[in-house]
């Protein structure tokens, strides 16, 4: 599937792009059967809260053939390589689930300085897809942004001093990495709060809810975050990351792992129609 120039236009103005229905409801079905496959025990793949319940299970794709097609989808692949320019590779591939009234918040952060930062990409034109596995709204942590705030580049960051993490997220066996600091409820790069004001208050914010199967393609640069899920069912969310070939990782003293930062280069040609 192609974008229309109406939807790149609209992507490229606020920083998002939101389409129902993107995956059947028998894809969905298989992505949800299968998410139980990706947990690897005392796995670093597998991010806990501190209550111990799942946070987040990074690269899926490495030990599921399903999720390996999805990554490989036309229906991703085509409009990520539209929005970004070139030819991509998957930098990043993960699963957020925010259990019943337990799944936590991710403050307003941006993406980008964390690849920036910590990984070395220069160009800040990745873009991201989250796909809905279950009817998602603002009582169980539909995603939030703030339209067009992409456009500002890196902002200023919060002042968290002390507050920064002094319990790091739970591997499911317990390692203790600098990295984590990313991955938890206490992200380290999160929105200046006098700022992320002032653009509340001049462009709003949109909570997306969407059902099963929707996807939202979103800017690396785009401010957002979710709420806790107030809900006694489970949500969960797929989210991969496209980045160009021509705009790779320069931390190779201190890279973060692959399953945080994909390695594999090579332009994605293989490409898939339907998920089984």
């Amino acid at each position: 599937m192609k974008l229309t120039e109406e939807q790149i236009q609209s992507y490229n103005e606020n920083g998002y792009l939101q389409i129902e229905d993107y995956l059947s409801s028998q894809e969905v079905q298989t992505l949800y059967n299968e998410l139980p496959k990706t947990i690897e025990t005392n796995s670093p793949r597998v991010i806990l809260e501190n209550d111990g319940s799942i946070r987040s299970i990074f690269a899926p794709h490495f030990i599921n053939e399903s999720y390996k097609r999805l990554s490989q989808l036309d229906r991703f692949v085509i409009p990520a390589k539209q929005l970004i320019g070139s030819q991509i590779y998957l930098h990043q591939f993960k699963i957020n689930s925010k259990k019943a009234l337990k799944g936590d918040w991710w403050e307003w952060h941006q993406d980008f300085p964390y690849w920036h930062l910590d990984d070395g990409i220069k160009m800040p034109d990745l873009t991201s897809i989250m796909l809905y596995l279950q009817d998602t709204s603002a009582s169980n942590g539909a995603l939030m942004l703030i339209p067009k705030s992409h456009k500002l580049g890196i902002v200023k960051f919060a002042n968290k001093g002390s507050e920064l993490n002094p319990k790091q997220p739970q591997y499911s066996d317990n390692w203790n990495k600098d990295y984590l600091s990313s991955l938890n409820s206490n992200i380290k790069f999160t929105i200046d709060h006098s700022l992320l004001k002032d653009l509340a208050e001049k462009n709003g914010i949109v909570t997306v809810s969407g059902k099963k199967g929707s996807v939202i393609f979103f800017h690396g640069n785009l401010f957002h975050a979710s709420n806790i899920n107030l809900t006694p069912f489970d949500r969960d969310a797929v989210l991969l990351t496209y980045n160009s070939i021509h705009n790779l990782p320069s931390n190779t003293k201190n890279p973060r792992p692959s399953f945080l930062v994909g390695q594999d280069y090579e332009p994605i040609e293989h490409l898939v129609a339907e998920i089984k």
